[in-house]
């Protein structure tokens, strides 16, 4: 199952995402409201611990147990709090007119195009009236994609499925992640390549879209 896979990364790695938040949130959280934030992908909290830091009432959640207690363990061994689930996004509620802002990092990347429509209208209707949503995924740039063109399956536009993962693999292009968001103003909207130091042996590249938007 895809729960198993996320299981194991989590338990090889001792942070599998390193500890820094991304680089957009760090730059624009002072212009976002004062209030709760939900991180719908939070792994080990880099980027909810970052907010719960800054007096913002977090939560979060993760569709493997493992992200979730390291998560929890980072914030004991930090006396920050945030309130922390497993759960999978596609099937998870979210509280309507809600939140300050919504993190989807990394997440989206991992479903097929009418779950990732399904949860964008989710997202967008958890934020209340000057709530951001920012979310950062791989695109056609990155090099996994020529990878997966060779060896895998494609379902959809820039979508495969890997039987091993038990999952889907979708590249966003900035033109899509602009589409999906069109209601919202554009406060940052970024793509290229990265260099990427925060896990793994060696750095490598990715591709990726980064995006900012306000409701």
């Amino acid at each position: 199952m895809k729960r198993l896979f996320w299981e194991e990364l989590y338990t090889r790695d001792e942070l599998l995402w390193g500890p820094r938040p991304d680089y957009t949130l760090v730059e624009y959280a002072h212009i976002i409201p004062k209030g709760h934030v939900l991180d719908v992908g939070i792994g080990e909290g880099r980027n909810a611990l970052f907010f719960a830091q800054k007096g913002f009432t977090v939560e979060g959640v993760d569709i493997s147990k493992k992200a979730v207690e390291k998560c929890r363990a980072w914030a004991r061994k930090t006396h920050l709090h945030i309130k922390v689930t497993v759960g999978d996004l596609r099937k998870i509620k979210i509280t309507p007119n809600k939140y300050s802002l919504i993190i989807a990092a990394w997440v989206l990347n991992f479903f097929k195009q009418k779950e990732i429509e399904t949860t964008i209208i989710k997202i967008k209707q958890g934020l209340h009236i000057d709530g951001f949503v920012y979310c950062i995924a791989f695109s056609p740039r990155d090099p996994s994609y020529k990878r997966n063109k060779q060896t895998l399956k494609i379902i959809e536009k820039n979508t495969f499925y890997s039987r091993k993962r038990r999952s889907f693999m979708h590249y966003f292009t900035r033109s899509e992640i602009l589409s999906l968001f069109r209601d919202f103003k554009v406060i940052s909207c970024m793509e290229g390549i990265v260099l990427d130091t925060s896990h793994g042996d060696k750095p490598h590249y990715h591709g990726i879209v980064d995006y900012l938007g306000k409701k």
